[in-house]
């Protein structure tokens, strides 16, 4: 009984082999086919549910932009004198000039690495009174010169009254500047120190006085002869 059942087994998957082979046979790709033509596959996702925050949030992102455009729309009323307070003044006058101001400042800062530095040449203070100056509304024309604030008038005369100290030079040299400079001077202090260069200073300290002295010399004849010729010349035209 056992072999009957394999047998048949086998004779099915034989005749489920040669129907799939009499498909496939049957089925042929073309030699060329447009992608256009060709149905892929589609993958079919699931919208997700609607979240009650989302839906908050444009809300919310809609009605700002109604009331945004509701007051671009408005006309603005001029208040009168009488109602108008220190805080319209400081911002409509003070801060359109005095933030753009702070602004480059501070990029003035970084660039100087003021921010990572104990002590550094730019100063901020000084910064803002040049921008704020060549940038006055009432005078147009200074920001054509922009001048820096140590060569405005006003600025020279208060210098001249009550002068700064001078900055030192490591406030006014970068650093790869200061290292190169401390290196050199390191360096020739070992090589000046060497026997034959400190001789060889010496012979030339020798040769510069012997000249020196040579030229004053000379000075000094040539000034006699000079003065011998003046008076000989003036007892003849007396």
């Amino acid at each position: 009984m056992a072999g009957k059942g394999t047998d048949r087994k086998t004779k099915l998957k034989d005749l489920k082999g040669i129907g799939e082979s009499n498909d496939t046979a049957a089925f042929t790709l073309p030699d060329s086919l447009p992608c256009s033509e060709v149905d892929f596959p589609i993958l079919i996702k699931r919208k997700p549910r609607a979240n009650w925050n989302d839906i908050i949030d444009e809300s919310n992102k809609w009605h700002k932009q109604l009331e945004e455009f509701s007051q671009n729309k408005l006309v603005p009323v001029p208040k009168s004198p009488f109602l108008r307070t220190e805080t319209d003044y400081i911002k409509n006058e003070v801060f359109v000039q005095l933030i753009p101001a702070l602004v480059e400042t501070l990029n003035k800062a970084k660039i100087w690495e003021a921010f990572t530095r104990d002590k550094c040449f730019f100063n901020g203070i000084d910064h803002i009174v040049q921008v704020l100056w060549n940038n006055n509304p009432r005078f147009p024309g200074r920001k054509d010169v922009n001048l820096h604030l140590f060569n405005m008038p006003w600025v020279r005369k208060a210098l001249k009254m009550n002068p700064r100290p001078y900055y030192p030079k490591s406030w006014l040299w970068p650093e790869e500047y200061a290292a190169t400079l401390i290196q050199k001077t390191v360096r020739q202090y070992f090589i000046q120190r060497q026997e034959e260069v400190q001789e060889m200073r010496d012979f030339w300290k020798v040769c510069r006085s012997i000249f020196y002295r040579l030229f004053r010399y000379n000075i000094q004849i040539f000034l006699i002869a000079w003065r011998f010729k003046t008076l000989f010349s003036f007892s003849l035209h007396c």
